[in-house]
């Protein structure tokens, strides 16, 4: 059996294999001592001709798949009594194989990085920030540019929620 054959498939799937987040976070940072968590803004700092305003969507993504998690998400709070963890994020790249000239022997992909920073609500202070990165062949489901804003999304949702139970 000739390996160097299967070579280019095997680098081929590494290329498309899903990246996990990388998340930092201050010395002696624990998102367990958070029990309400407030999703600011997104921004769009990707340049990427989005048909429409994607920002909002991706902010319910994160709250939505955070609730998924079992952790508590509040629109906006005024108490003061309760640790708050703030997070405002920002898509930072976006690239979709769809706008690149195809072939029919053309290999396409798509990507996008979302990050966001973790803040202390009630002191601004910064605790941490995740950032996730997706890339995906042009065939999946998910490299539709909205799926693949929504797989960013919830990769950043899950690992807060990781991090907070």
């Amino acid at each position: 059996m000739r390996f160097h054959r299967f070579l280019p498939l095997i680098l081929a799937g590494a290329c498309f294999a899903p990246l996990h987040p990388i998340v930092t976070l201050e010395p002696g940072v624990s998102l367990k001592d958070y029990p309400v968590i407030v999703v600011g803004e997104v921004t769009d700092r990707s340049g990427y001709p989005f048909k429409y305003p994607v920002q909002d969507s991706v902010r319910t993504r994160i709250a939505d798949e955070l609730r998924h998690n079992g952790l508590h998400v509040s629109p906006v709070t005024t108490d003061t009594t309760v640790p708050i963890l703030f997070v405002v994020s920002s898509i930072d790249k976006f690239k979709s194989g769809a706008l690149a000239m195809q072939s029919p022997n053309a290999i396409s992909s798509s990507g996008c990085t979302v990050s966001s920073r973790l803040l202390d609500g009630h002191t601004g202070r910064r605790l941490g920030e995740i950032v996730a990165s997706e890339m995906t062949s042009e065939d999946t489901p998910a490299s539709s540019p909205f799926g693949l804003l929504m797989t960013c999304a919830r990769m950043v949702a899950d690992e807060i929620g990781r991090r907070a139970h």
